[in-house]
């Protein structure tokens, strides 16, 4: 994978035959004691290596649009206007940044149903983001979120239950934990495989170094813990690479293990944006 440009909101890459775009939304901050041990609980102590901004998590938003010239998908759509913070809901400024016409997107995938990921979908002025939005796939334990403001768009979800083909070069992937419906795309290039996942790591810090460590939102801890061992260990294959919603952005990197022999490390391909 190879870093083509970057801006203020979106980095570009050329993968294979195809470009994938980080796009970012912003950032959000969260309290520490949303980190659980094997047990549920708040971790007792966090590793100094973990940075803090005013005593909180910082955790980056991403989205990413992967293209082939012809057909195209992006994947999440940030948080819009939903949680009423400004450091959130940039999605649109870096598509257009990146050069993407949001009118001509047809296909978009969703990680799972949390509002950081699903909101955009809609826009502040409660139109539709997407003019020409055929498809929404999500998985199908996620798919009660499409009410409300998001009801208009029910007709059009594609529930995933199993694995699917999206395109040519897109298979959806039930990775269920974080929430019932939480859903891998992998992308495949002949420059490899891209995993883009949604919420299998909040703190890159950490939890490539200990995985065990969990999330207070996820609806079935050890459910996402399995998924995350399993996930981890696909990406250390040759060729393998991850786009992560809240790795730092852009949250494009390759994942190997540790040389300690436990864990992970993480080895971003692009200098952060933002």
């Amino acid at each position: 994978m190879r870093l083509l440009s970057t801006g203020r909101h979106h980095a570009a890459f050329a993968f294979g035959d195809l470009q994938v775009i980080a796009l970012r939304d912003g950032y959000i901050d969260m309290p520490p004691t949303r980190l659980r041990d094997a047990c549920g609980c708040p971790l007792a102590e966090l590793p100094t290596a973990v940075p803090l901004v005013g005593g909180n998590l910082r955790l980056s938003v991403n989205a990413f649009f992967v293209t082939d010239g012809a057909q195209s998908l992006l994947v999440d759509t940030g948080a819009a206007d939903v949680w009423h913070d400004p450091t959130m809901g940039l999605i649109y400024d870096a598509l257009d940044e990146a050069g993407i016409d949001r009118a001509q997107i047809t296909d978009v995938a969703i990680t799972h149903r949390h509002e950081d990921h699903v909101s955009g979908l809609v826009t502040p002025d409660g139109s539709e983001a997407f003019a020409k939005l055929e498809r929404v796939w999500i998985g199908a334990g996620d798919t009660s979120v499409f009410t409300g403001r998001l009801a208009p768009l029910r007709d059009r979800v594609v529930p995933v239950s199993e694995k699917a083909a999206i395109n040519a070069w897109a298979t959806a992937v039930p990775a269920p934990g974080h929430t019932p419906g939480h859903t891998v795309y992998e992308i495949a290039a002949g420059a490899g495989r891209l995993l883009v996942w949604g919420d299998t790591v909040h703190v890159p810090t950490l939890q490539f170094d200990r995985p065990d460590v969990s999330w207070e939102f996820d609806g079935d801890q050890p459910q996402a813990r399995a998924a995350r061992a399993a996930l981890l260990e696909q990406l250390t294959r040759p060729d393998h690479f991850v786009a992560g919603a809240h790795l730092d952005s852009p949250g494009i990197a390759r994942i190997t293990p540790a040389a300690s022999g436990e864990g992970y490390a993480l080895e971003y391909l692009a200098p952060p944006i933002g």
